[in-house]
């Protein structure tokens, strides 16, 4: 959590807060949802259950074209930065089934090979490894 004592003091929670106080209409990529570590499962799918219900989910937007340049500029940082958690998952979703099974990077020790292990902030998440090849695109100013 950016924030250990409150997550709305974190400094995503923090970000959009401003910009619904600005009252500017944007859109709210999300990149791999749930690539954080912060959110449950559970608490991550009534999220966009509920913009999804509210007319706000615009869409939901395949990473793949953004592997090359996540590869390359990526490389500097830790493995368990959000790039290289997407990159990482792009790598899999591109890889044969067998390999897949496997795991390997961020995702290595998870209880099922379906779901990748986060850990950041402290915290440890199991992701759906489908989330974070995507990003979902969310009306701000309705959600």
């Amino acid at each position: 959590v950016d924030f250990a004592s409150d997550p709305e003091c974190g400094r995503d929670r923090q970000v959009l807060h401003a910009l619904r106080a600005s009252r500017i209409p944007c859109t709210h990529l999300v990149l791999g949802p749930g690539c954080d570590g912060e959110s449950a499962v559970g608490a991550m799918r009534a999220a966009v259950r509920h913009v999804d219900e509210s007319g706000a989910l615009l869409g939901v937007v395949p990473l793949a074209p953004l592997l090359e340049p996540l590869c390359r500029h990526s490389a500097p940082l830790a493995p368990n930065r959000t790039p290289n958690i997407i990159k990482s998952a792009l790598e899999r979703a591109a890889a044969p089934p067998e390999a897949a099974d496997e795991g390997d990077g961020e995702g290595s020790g998870a209880a099922r090979p379906d779901l990748c292990t986060i850990n950041r902030h402290g915290n440890t998440a199991h992701v759906p490894w489908s989330w974070l090849t995507v990003a979902l695109a969310i009306k701000l100013s309705d959600a």
